[in-house]
């Protein structure tokens, strides 16, 4: 992306896209985000791959990602 322009067109795409929906945040997200962020260390990129780790887990979804990183952090990540 260039601009915010470009990715705000970008966002609305993917809205418009029959295939794509939002979820609110699961109520039972918190106790899986705390245990998946308990790294150590602060980390901006740990914390927000913790968030989306435990999101998946507390929907019954697959996180679908190119982060190679992410594969052995469990089962519900799918590394194209």
């Amino acid at each position: 992306m260039k601009n915010t322009s470009q990715a705000w067109n970008l966002w609305d795409r993917v809205c418009a896209d029959e295939r794509a929906g939002f979820l609110s945040e699961p109520e039972a997200i918190e106790p899986e985000f705390r245990r998946l962020s308990a790294l150590g260390s602060p980390s901006p990129k740990g914390w927000v791959d913790a968030y989306l780790l435990a999101f998946a887990s507390a929907t019954g979804l697959k996180l679908v990602t190119f982060d190679r990183g992410l594969r052995s952090r469990g089962a519900e990540v799918q590394v194209l």
